[in-house]
């Protein structure tokens, strides 16, 4: 009889191939998880990047505990850098998306940080073999992924096309978006290096010296000193009771937990106008949580009282020892910086002007950035599974409704599939068709539209699963 002893779901179609070329070594859910999140930072152009961050929701199966790490985008501590100025562009992903290109957008990310702790403490496999087949897909090339395509459509010529390395390194896709191929030479080298000296290298080795000689080079503002002193957040994590589920997720500085929470709490309630209901939610989070300083101790405080009173990735891997992963990472919009000599391409996190309530450059003084990334562990009396979803502020909605449909008795492939809506801070509403509650502010999308997110789910029950999502990819894999 077949066995499955680790599976997968995720928003990155290459990762299953990343997970395929590692099966035969008998991989557990740490190594899947590794192997496919490098290989979406090569692969997902656009969507990630490899100089990412992300939040980490995980369950140890040893210990039989949840944990969860932050390693979202730190602002540099100063803005001495050459360049000061605005670069804003405007682009139809979504409707209509504005935010920033250039160096100066780049925050310090913590991607590698957090693969460092999670190789460290539970990979079975080495370095080498982790990182085998995202260096052969960047050396020898790769198709673009289909929602790499999609946001190509909006995105490519506007903010990939103006920086002269990127222009090279996409230019068979500027030509032919379809079938065009992508060949990363530098950044296989700079993969290779890194499976030798290990991801710390990214932060206090000769990496972090390119990358920084790089900022300087074209006016960004992050410094050697903030590569240095980048450091994780672990254990700030909630833990609440929805209907038979206990969730466990990121609590303070990120906000993307506080409000999955309040969007659940929202859709459980009958409301005459569920859409003014979903309006208030989202603008009680740009007028209570966004802004830099002090956010944990506020955010934290409201996850309480509800525990009282009741353009990112994703990657889940589960294996038959009960270790669960469920991590969101993210680059932004993408900067359109492709670093010379590291062959990465850098984030724009202090562009984001949605996510930056101070103004572009705003006095962050160090500050984590604002990050709406909820990946959350689930545990109830069938066993344990992961939840998360890429998708901005669509994240939160997406995973709480999902979670609804889930127990409102749905299968958690029919929960991922069914129609989902959002309600903006104007009151607009975006919902796929089959949506029941159309009205004169609704924009019925395509089916299973990108714009909402990609939820992905794994886990133990009696046997192990992973379902994909159709609005991203829809990878699920199993070996």
């Amino acid at each position: 009889m077949f066995t499955v002893n680790v599976s997968l779901a995720s928003t990155a179609e290459y990762s299953s191939k990343a997970a395929e070329s590692i099966k035969d070594l008998n991989p557990n859910a740490a190594d899947i998880l590794i192997t496919s999140v490098i290989t979406s930072m090569v692969t997902d152009l656009g969507v990630v990047a490899p100089t990412a961050s992300g939040l980490l929701t995980y369950y140890d199966g040893d210990k039989n505990s949840t944990h969860s790490i932050d390693g979202y985008f730190v602002s540099p501590k100063k803005f001495d850098g050459n360049d000061h100025e605005e670069h804003r562009i405007s682009m139809t992903y979504g409707g209509h998306v504005e935010t920033c290109k250039g160096a100066n957008t780049f925050a310090v990310p913590g991607i590698y940080k957090i693969l460092n702790l999670i190789f460290e403490r539970y990979a079975s496999l080495p370095l080498d073999k982790l990182l085998e087949f995202p260096i052969k897909t960047a050396k020898e090339g790769f198709k673009l992924t289909q929602p790499t395509k999609d946001y190509f459509i909006h995105s490519l010529e506007p903010m990939f096309m103006w920086h002269e390395q990127s222009k090279i390194a996409l230019a068979n896709v500027h030509e032919d978006l379809e079938n065009g191929i992508v060949k990363l030479d530098k950044l296989a080298d700079t993969l290779s290096h890194m499976s030798d000296e290990g991801f710390n290298d990214f932060y206090i080795g000769d990496i972090s010296k390119s990358i920084v000689e790089t900022l300087k080079i074209e006016g960004g503002h992050a410094t050697q000193d903030d590569f240095n002193g980048y450091d994780l957040i672990e254990e700030n994590k909630f833990e609440y009771k929805y209907k038979n589920l206990k969730l466990t997720g990121h609590s303070g500085p990120s906000i993307g937990g506080l409000m999955v929470l309040k969007y659940l709490n929202a859709l459980s309630v009958e409301h005459q106008n569920i859409e003014e209901t979903l309006k208030n939610v989202y603008l009680d989070r740009q007028n209570k949580y966004e802004f830099f300083g002090d956010r944990g101790d506020l955010i934290n405080n409201e996850i309480s009282k509800i525990t009282l009173s009741s353009s990112t990735i994703q990657v889940n891997t589960s294996d038959k020892n009960n270790f669960h992963f469920s991590i969101t990472f993210s680059s932004g919009y993408g900067s359109g910086v492709l670093c010379k000599n590291t062959g990465m391409y850098f984030n724009n996190s202090l562009g984001e002007i949605e996510l930056n309530p101070q103004g572009f450059l705003g006095d962050t003084k160090g500050d984590r950035l604002i990050s709406n990334m909820s990946p959350l562990i689930i545990e109830s009396k069938e066993g344990v599974s992961t939840i998360g979803s890429p998708g901005a502020d669509r994240i939160s909605s997406a995973i709480a409704q999902v979670l609804r449909n889930y127990t409102n008795g749905k299968t958690w492939k029919d929960s991922i599939d069914m129609p989902r809506f959002h309600v903006n801070a104007d009151g607009g509403v975006r919902a796929e068709p089959g949506y029941d509650n159309i009205n004169e502010n609704t924009t019925i999308t395509d089916p299973f539209d990108m714009y909402f997110g990609g939820v992905c789910v794994t886990g133990i029950y009696d046997d192990i699963f992973s379902f994909g999502d159709k609005r991203r990819g829809n990878t699920s894999w199993k070996c």
